[in-house]
C-alpha cells in the first residue's frame, strides 16, 4: 500500500452513509482505512511522531497508516465511559483523544472531504447567515439572542417567528440524546420566557414557504430536492419534524445562477460537501436558512435515486488509484 491510492475515513460506527460509501469504495478496490471515532481511546490505540523517521504517517494498534490521498472527514462519536471511570477523568480522556487525533491529521496535506477546520467553523450558524448574506443570498431577518426583550421586540417586529439553536441541534437531557427542530415561537410562549436568558438562540421571521428545498454538493455536483413539506402540518415550519415516510420529494433543477451561488458559498466556507436548505417562497423567490456540513442524504438517494453515495465515492477514489 503506498500512500498514493489510499483513503482514509474518519466516522463512527453507527453511521450508515458511511457504510453505504465504503461498499462503494470497496467495489472499485479502492484501498481505505476507517477509524470509529468511538473507539478511541478506549479500545484502540493511537500514535502520531514528529522529529523521528517512522513508517507510516500515523499508526493504530501499531499499524503503520500511510499519508492518504484522500481524508473523508465524516463524524465524531464519543467512546462510552469505562464502568467505574470518573466522569472528570473520562471527559479529560475524551478531549485528549479528539484533539490527537484531529490535531494529527488535520496538517496533511492532502485532499479533503472536508477539513476539520472548514467543518468546524461552517457549524457555526450565524457565521452562514454573515457569509450568505454577504454573497448576496436573501436570509430571513434574524436577531441571535437570550435577551427577554430583544425576543419581544423581534416578535413585534417579525410577525410570525421561528426559533431554533444557535450551533447544535441535538441535545442530552437525562443522558438521552433529543432532536431540537426549528419551532415557531406563539403569543403563548412570548407571554413566559423564564430560562430563554440561560442560552442564545436564533430568532428569525417565519418565512412562507411554497417548498423547502434540499441541496446536497458533493465537489461541484449539485443534488437539489424540493420537499412539499406544506402538504404535512408537522413538517410545515420544520420538514425533519414529520413522522411521515411518504413526505412528497421531487427532483429539481435550480436555475443556473443559485447554483453559481451555492458553488461560491461552498468555496467562501472551504467545504467540499455540505447540505444547504433553503425554503422556495410563493412567489419562486428562494431564501438561505442553513448549511450542514456533514448532512444526511441517505433517503435522498432512496427516494429520489440521486446517486449522491456514488458522487462521494468517486469524489474520493478520484486521485486515490
Amino acid at each position: 500500500m503506498t500512500s498514493s491510492s489510499f483513503v482514509l475515513v474518519v466516522s463512527t460506527i453507527a453511521d450508515v452513509a458511511t457504510d453505504d460509501v465504503i461498499r462503494r469504495l470497496a467495489a472499485a478496490s479502492v484501498p481505505y482505512h476507517r477509524i470509529n471515532t468511538e473507539d478511541l481511546p478506549f479500545s484502540r490505540s493511537l500514535t502520531l511522531a514528529y522529529g523521528e523517521k517512522r513508517q507510516g504517517w500515523l499508526e493504530l494498534d501499531g499499524q503503520a497508516i500511510p499519508l492518504p490521498s484522500a481524508i473523508w472527514y465524516r463524524r465524531l462519536r464519543s467512546a462510552a465511559k469505562p464502568e467505574g471511570l470518573d466522569h472528570g477523568i473520562y471527559q479529560f480522556c475524551l478531549n485528549e483523544s479528539r484533539s490527537a487525533l484531529v490535531g494529527g491529521i488535520a496538517g496533511a496535506h492532502t485532499r479533503w472531504l472536508s477539513h476539520p477546520a472548514a467543518i468546524w467553523q461552517a457549524e457555526h450558524k450565524p457565521y452562514q447567515l454573515a457569509v450568505a448574506s454577504e454573497l448576496g443570498f436573501r436570509v430571513p431577518r434574524t436577531v441571535i439572542t437570550n435577551n427577554p426583550l430583544a425576543i419581544c421586540r423581534a416578535a413585534a417586529d417579525f410577525g410570525r417567528m421561528i426559533v431554533k439553536p444557535a450551533r447544535s441541534g441535538h441535545i442530552l437531557h437525562g443522558g438521552v440524546e433529543h432532536a431540537v427542530f426549528t419551532s415557531e415561537l406563539l403569543p403563548a410562549h412570548l407571554e413566559d420566557l423564564q430560562g430563554a436568558e440561560l442560552s442564545p438562540a436564533i430568532y428569525q421571521e417565519l418565512v412562507p414557504k411554497r417548498f423547502d428545498i434540499r441541496v446536497t454538493i458533493v465537489g461541484t455536483r449539485i443534488f437539489a430536492a424540493r420537499i412539499d413539506s406544506q402538504s404535512d402540518p408537522d413538517a410545515s415550519v420544520d420538514w425533519r419534524h414529520t413522522a411521515n415516510p411518504k413526505l412528497p420529494h421531487h427532483q429539481v433543477t435550480l436555475p443556473q445562477s443559485l447554483q453559481e451561488a451555492l458553488l461560491r458559498l461552498m468555496a467562501r466556507l472551504g467545504l467540499k460537501f455540505a447540505a444547504i436548505d433553503l425554503v422556495e417562497t410563493p412567489e419562486g423567490d428562494h431564501v438561505f436558512l442553513e448549511v450542514n456540513p456533514n448532512g444526511q442524504w441517505l433517503w435522498l438517494d432512496d427516494m429520489l435515486n440521486f446517486g449522491i453515495s456514488q458522487a462521494v465515492a468517486d469524489w474520493l477514489r478520484s486521485e486515490a488509484r
